[in-house]
């Protein structure tokens, strides 16, 4: 087959992805009005392992480990959209996050620090950053430390804490990494 050909069968199959695609936000949506009347967490990671487990094992090891990062990354494109129907969510863990440090977020800024850490040998890091990249934030700055099988991500992020996309954000880094909390707005 030339690429050209390649090509279209390419876009043919990219045309029957999409509307399961969008299905699939149907039911995140549903999914997500069913938690925030039951104030459920939206990652339930023991239950994302048993699906990707159950999902991947009949396909061939040649592409298995392929398979397991786009279930991975479109559970993770699932759970942003969840948490930005989650308002109440979002003023909660963002509150929480407010007072632990003792900031004002009316204060003006263009910068928010936060911090978080995850397992060394587990780390999710790479969905982390990814979901900095899902919802249009721009890191200016990261530095990591390991201590103790433990990595500590420091980061600050462009934006304001009032914008929608730094709200959903940052409710999904306070609700799915270990140790979230916001530590400066400039």
């Amino acid at each position: 087959m030339t690429l050209p050909e390649v090509r279209v069968i390419i876009d043919e199959v990219d045309a029957q992805i999409k509307p399961l695609f969008l299905k699939r936000m149907e039911c995140a949506t549903c999914v997500a009005e069913a938690k925030a009347k039951t104030g459920a967490d939206v990652f339930a990671p023991k239950r994302e392992c048993e699906i990707i487990e159950g999902a991947t094992a009949d396909v061939d090891a040649s592409v298995r480990e392929e398979y397991a990062a786009f279930l991975r990354h479109l559970m993770s494109v699932s759970r942003r959209y969840q948490y930005g129907k989650l308002t109440d969510m979002q003023d909660k863990v963002i509150a929480a996050a407010l007072d632990a440090a003792a900031l004002d977020g009316e204060i003006p800024h263009t910068r928010i620090e936060i911090r978080f850490s995850c397992d060394r040998t587990d780390s999710n890091l790479n969905l982390f950053i990814n979901m900095v990249n899902l919802n249009g934030v721009i890191i200016d700055r990261m530095t990591l430390e390991t201590r103790d099988d433990r990595q500590w991500i420091d980061m600050v992020l462009e934006g304001n804490i009032k914008a929608a996309n730094i709200r959903q954000l940052l409710c999904q880094l306070g609700k799915e990494a270990k140790d979230f909390a916001i530590q400066a707005l400039r």
